[in-house]
């Protein structure tokens, strides 16, 4: 199974970190291993090319060469008041996006995909 966790300071996004193999299919065939993978570097490109945010700083991947990848996406803490607000909506539509596909994956007795501590904040 997929462990993603979701890791608030507040109602800010501090940290996502995915970790496992859904086991939905075999390594390389598995299509909510590749969704998740997507949905992890599409943020990470979008928090570089949006918020001029070096990868290197927060991106961080192991396991590739695995059957099990971890990705974590730390959020730095710089930039003007609009651009953290760009990367709350950058790491909020990545969060939506896991909680998608454990909704539509998820049931019937079958858990692919785990979202720890995720929640629509307070307002």
């Amino acid at each position: 199974m997929i462990t993603a966790i979701v890791d608030r300071e507040g109602q800010d996004i501090r940290l996502i970190s995915i970790s496992g193999h859904s086991g939905y299919a075999e390594s390389g065939k598995d299509i909510i291993c590749a969704t998740v993978s997507a949905l992890i570097y599409t943020a990470a490109n979008a928090l570089e090319d949006i918020c001029g945010y070096d990868n290197e700083g927060f991106f961080r991947v192991t396991g590739e060469d695995t059957d099990e990848v971890n990705a974590s996406i730390a959020l730095p803490d710089q930039g003007d008041k609009d651009t953290k607000t760009r990367a709350q909506v950058i790491m909020r539509t990545l969060e939506l996006g896991l909680i998608s596909v454990a909704s539509s994956y998820n049931g019937n007795g079958k858990r692919f995909i785990e979202i720890i501590n995720s929640k629509t904040p307070e307002v």
